[in-house]
C-alpha cells in the first residue's frame, strides 16, 4: 500500500492519532497538544468512512460524544502472534493518562458555543 495515500505506522514510533469524519477536532488539537508537551512521541493516521473501531458509535451516542481514536500499533491482528512494541503501550497510556488530566470540569468541546 502507497504510504502517502494511506499512511506509513510503525512499531515503536508511538501512538496512532487519527483525523476522520468522527474525530472531534477540539478534543484532537487537545491530545496533540498534551503529546507535544509531555514529550510523547507519536504518528498520524487518517481514514475516511469507518475506522473499523467503535468510534463513530461513540461519537454518535447521546447527541454526539467527542472522540479521538489513539491506536496502538501492531503486526498481525487478530492472530495467535499479535505483536506490539512495549514503548507504545507505555505512551499509549501515557498520552491517554495526561489528556484526561488535561481536561477541565465541564469543558465544551463543541465548534460553536
Amino acid at each position: 500500500m502507497n504510504p502517502v495515500s494511506a499512511g506509513d505506522t510503525k512499531c515503536g514510533d508511538g501512538p496512532v492519532l487519527f483525523r476522520g469524519a468522527d474525530i472531534q477536532l477540539n478534543l484532537h488539537k487537545q491530545v496533540l497538544d498534551v503529546a507535544k508537551s509531555k514529550n510523547i512521541k507519536f504518528q498520524r493516521g487518517s481514514y475516511n468512512g469507518n475506522s473499523g473501531t467503535d468510534t463513530g458509535a461513540f461519537y454518535k451516542a447521546a447527541g454526539g460524544v467527542a472522540c479521538q481514536l489513539i491506536s496502538l500499533p501492531l503486526k498481525y491482528m487478530h492472530t495467535t502472534v499479535e505483536t506490539v512494541h512495549e514503548k507504545d503501550v507505555k505512551s499509549v497510556i501515557k498520552l491517554i493518562y495526561h489528556t484526561l488530566l488535561s481536561i477541565k470540569g465541564g469543558q465544551d468541546f463543541r465548534y460553536i458555543k
